[in-house]
This record gives C-alpha cells, structure tokens and sequence, in this order.
C-alpha cells in the first residue's frame, strides 16, 4: 500500500486502502463502535468493508443506518443516547459531509451530562470527547479539519454553525476507494464545487501564501483531471489525484476558512430546502464576478490554473474569463445554472440575505459588501 500520513492535530491517513489500518487506531482507545452512515453504502458495499475489517480485530460495533438528507439535531440526539447505552469508545462517521458533521458532535456531546439543545443555547465547557474516525466518501469535506460543522436545527427547521476548540476529528481515513460510486453528473458537480471553494478561500481575507500555493495547486489538478474523473470513476489513480486536491482543500480551508460562496449556499439550502452542492455552483459565477475588481491578481492566477487564455489581457478581463468558465462547465455538464430550476422566486430572496447573515463567516470576505450586494448576487443567479 502507498500512503502516508501526518496530524494537525488530526492525523489523516492517506492513499488506497489506507482504511485497512484502521483497526489498529481504533485498538489504541477501546474495543466497541458505533458507525454512522447511510442505507445507501450497503449497495455500495462501503458498510460490508468496514464490517470485514472490524471483525478481523475482533472489535464490537453497531451501526446507525438512517442518517438522510433532512437529518439534524433530533437525530444527533437519538445517536448521543444509542453511543451511551452501547458504551462506545469510538465513533465512525463514513459518508458525505452530513454524515461526518454529525459523526463529530456525537463524539463531542454523547457522554457529556446536558443534550446538544442545553449546550447550543448555554456555552458552557464541554467535559467529554471521545475519538471519532472520519471516513469520506467523496474527494472533499470543506469541514473535515476544521473546529466546526453546520447541522439541521430540527426545532426551527433551519441549517446552523457549531464551532467548539474540541470540534474536531481525532483520524480522517481519506481512501479514493470510497468514493468510485459517484454517478458522473454529482462528480462533475463535486469538481466544480471544488474549485468555486478553493476560490472562496483563496479570497478569504485569512488566506496566505501557503494556503494560496495549495489552493492553486488543487485547482490545477482538478482541472487536468476533470474530464477523465467524471468518464473514469473507477480510475483509482486519477481517485487519488482528486483525493489530493480535496485534501489540500481541507488543510488550505482549516487554516484560511471559507466566506461568501460557503454563508451563501448554506443560506440558500437552509430557506429553500435544496441540495447545498447544487446551490453552490450555481452561486459561485457570481460571487467571483463580485470579486473580480477587488481581487484580480489573484483570480489571474486562477485563470491560468485553469489553462484559459489570458495573454494580452488586463488583470480585470482575465479574472472575468473565471466566471465565464464556471458558467461554462456547469452548463456543459448539464447542471441547474440558476436557482429559477428550483421554482425560486425572487419574493424570498430577502429572507435569504437574512439568513446569510446568520453564519458568522460571511465576514471572512476581504471585500467589504453591504446587504445590498448580497441581494444582488442571490437576485443574478435566479
């Protein structure tokens, strides 16, 4: 097996067939599970894998199966309780980013004393972690490294933040086989997702050098793998190059953080119930269209990572052939361009402005915008 791995504090476990090690981390804090995951990874026979490398070390586990697309803080609740009676030491979480949100406030809340609502509303100091194990089963999770999360609040009906200093993964598994199931029209959407967030990153107003130079790096190798990553998902080494663009996205975003692109599309899917993926691509033309004049330096850079052709052009017109590109691929793709797909009117737009304005890393933009120019990127995506 070629892989490696390093902590940040999270020790991330890299390469193919990498989760085959995952029983010796699991050895080192007990002998009992509980993974969470969706019915879905039967067919895939992810869930099968997992259970054939637990039994081989003789590790107990159970699994909560019934994570789904409206899944929040009542589930979060119903497992909490589960993890407790079943006295388990570690936690799984094997999916998408739902399932590895609320794979991580499991292990952060289920042996503290209060529910998850008490804690939200009462910012007191959380006791009890136990360690949690995060599987990916796509080539990105902008969270994954991070201190926070977002999650359905089931009371109200909305998606919010949750940061903790203890938020975070003890060990990512990130394994390219886990993620060869993707039908081709969610991967192309993945990929241009991918670079709209490395985007949203790189102009974040916490971004650096080092963040910028993995940022482009994983731009770059998305754009040469995206065609053969969509026509050839059981390609494992064009699985691991992706995989590494999502891994660079992951440690460029734990340090810089996300802005408009990531309030908006939580926004959008928290007031209109659609799927976040498909709300931030088609946000993404606009949000870098916003940024073209503040940010063109940067986002000439990205052109040319892009392979687009900006000889001869002025920074400006260069960082506008961005968005025009991103406005391309998605319509090449045959993919929702505008948010008018999902019957959106723009009557609601200004209750999702005010909603935007509920997660605090809308403020991460180093360009400064008013509620105006919020509305004015939701209004040019209908």
């Amino acid at each position: 097996m070629n892989f490696f791995s390093f902590s940040i504090p999270t020790e991330v476990v890299f390469g193919i067939d990498s989760v085959l090690m995952m029983g010796d981390y699991i050895k080192k804090h007990g002998n009992k599970v509980i993974i969470i995951t969706e019915q879905k990874f039967y067919e895939t026979h992810y869930i099968s894998k997992i259970e054939k490398i637990l039994k081989s070390f003789l590790i107990d586990y159970l699994i909560y199966d019934e994570i789904t697309s409206d899944s929040g803080s009542e589930d979060l609740n119903n497992i909490n309780i589960l993890t407790r009676t079943s006295r388990a030491e570690v936690v799984i979480g094997m999916g998408g980013q739902r399932v590895l949100n609320i794979a991580k406030l499991v292990s952060l809340f289920a042996y503290n004393e209060k529910s998850f609502y008490y804690y939200i509303k009462n910012k007191e100091e959380l006791k009890e972690k136990i360690p949690v194990i995060l599987i990916p089963t796509t080539p990105r999770d902008y969270f994954a490294l991070s201190d926070s999360c977002y999650y359905k609040d089931q009371d109200i009906g909305h998606i919010r933040l949750f940061s903790d200093r203890k938020l975070y993964a003890d060990y990512i598994f990130i394994d390219p086989t886990f993620s060869v199931d993707i039908s081709k029209k969610i991967m192309s959407a993945m990929l241009i997702e991918m670079i709209s967030f490395s985007i949203d990153s790189i102009i974040s107003k916490k971004s650096t050098i080092f963040t910028d130079t993995l940022l482009f790096k994983s731009i770059e190798t998305i754009n040469k793998n995206f065609k053969s990553g969509i026509e050839y998902p059981e390609d494992l080494e064009i699985k691991k190059e992706l995989s590494l663009s999502g891994l660079f996205l992951m440690i460029a975003g734990r340090i810089a953080g996300f802005s408009l692109l990531q309030a908006l599309s939580l926004a959008v899917a928290s007031i209109l119930k659609i799927p976040k993926l498909m709300a931030s691509i088609i946000l993404s033309p606009h949000i870098v269209e916003f940024n073209v004049s503040f940010h063109s330096d940067k986002l000439t850079k990205v052109a040319n990572c892009l392979n687009l052709k900006t000889e001869g052009l002025s920074p400006l017109e260069s960082s506008l052939l961005v968005s025009e590109y991103l406005q391309k691929i998605i319509s090449d793709n045959d993919l929702p361009s505008r948010l008018s797909y999902y019957n959106v009117q723009k009557e609601i737009i200004g209750k999702i402005v005010d909603e935007a304005f509920e997660f605090d890393i809308l403020f991460n933009s180093s360009k400064m915008f008013s509620k105006q120019d919020i509305f004015n990127i939701i209004y040019a995506s209908l």
